[in-house]
């Protein structure tokens, strides 16, 4: 493999990981809004704030948003169905009866499922990937069976967690689906494309919410915390996914979003104040590990396939 598709293949690598690592600061930030604002009105802020963020720098750097195909729109229609207006609920109702901590790391399942669903659709894995993936799956079970959250801290722990996975799988076709359309475009635009189709997914049950439910009350860490899933979990990571989806197939990318549950549990500790047990340590340990294994098996086939073609 030549130095400048090394570099290529880096750089794609390190867009996911960043993407991954803003998605699972999102369940400490949703602690924030859930409780104090409804999940339709909270989903359709953060995607209002998402799009006036994502079409400004378009407008700014593109000119203008792109046209789209007829079925690049239906594409992104279904992956901003599956990954914004479905994950956003789940992950909303889920972290209202779990930890932020725990449901970064039920997350983390993601990697399994999107590796499953490329299995199924031809995308073969070897046998180290496999083995990566579960690995992955069985650092997910470490924490759930051996984690014991305190009553205060997950009002329904077991509900919240399939709710949770309920969002891997969500997360896991926003994956398959993203790949389908990644070059049908600027990432900018499509990125805006798809802000501005789930602000409007969440608009008329917003409208709904508004009925019995004053703006007035939020607070404003609620506000900001709705600016910043729109700002970052919601518009850039969504850049940064696009871009390594590029160059990157589905079966890799998805071993990415095991960098979730990392960064949940951080920032769960560092703002919410969660504590660490050896649960989540060798929990994230085995993810991280499983994640390796998979980038790295799906590595070397692509390695093989460029020095096939050179010969």
């Amino acid at each position: 493999m030549n130095r400048s598709s090394t570099d290529s293949n880096l750089l794609a690598y390190t867009a996911l990981a960043v993407s991954m690592a803003f998605v699972g600061t999102s369940m400490t930030a949703n602690k924030f809004i859930v409780g104090n604002v409804p999940v339709m009105l909270a989903g359709f802020i953060r995607f209002l704030a998402a799009t006036v963020f994502m079409v400004a720098i378009t407008m700014v750097i593109d000119g203008r948003l792109p046209r789209l195909g007829r079925q690049t729109k239906l594409i992104l229609a279904a992956q901003t169905f599956f990954g914004s207006f479905l994950f956003t609920i789940l992950t909303l109702y889920g972290v209202d009866m779990t930890t932020a901590m725990v449901s970064g790391i039920v997350l983390a399942a993601t990697p399994a499922m999107v590796a499953i669903m490329s299995w199924i659709l031809g995308d073969r894995l070897a046998r180290t990937a496999w083995i990566g993936v579960l690995i992955t799956i069985g650092g997910v079970l470490v924490v759930n069976v051996l984690d014991a959250s305190s009553g205060d801290q997950a009002r329904r722990p077991i509900l919240g967690a399939v709710l949770i996975f309920l969002a891997v799988i969500c997360e896991a076709l926003y994956t398959m689906f993203g790949r389908l359309i990644a070059e049908s475009g600027s990432a900018l635009g499509i990125t805006s494309w798809y802000s501005i189709y789930g602000a409007l997914m969440f608009l008329l049950p917003a409208l709904w919410n508004l009925r019995d439910f004053s703006i007035s009350t939020i607070p404003q860490s609620a506000w900001l915390a709705m600016i910043y899933m729109g700002a970052v979990p919601g518009a850039t990571s969504v850049l940064l996914w696009y871009y390594g989806l590029r160059s990157v197939p589905p079966s890799i990318a998805g071993a990415f979003t095991g960098v979730m549950p990392i960064t949940a549990v951080l920032s769960a500790s560092l703002i919410l104040d969660e504590s660490i047990g050896w649960s989540h340590i060798i929990g994230m340990a085995l993810i991280v590990f499983g994640i390796v294994l998979v980038a790295r098996s799906r590595g070397r086939e692509v390695t093989d396939r460029i020095e096939s073609l050179d010969r």
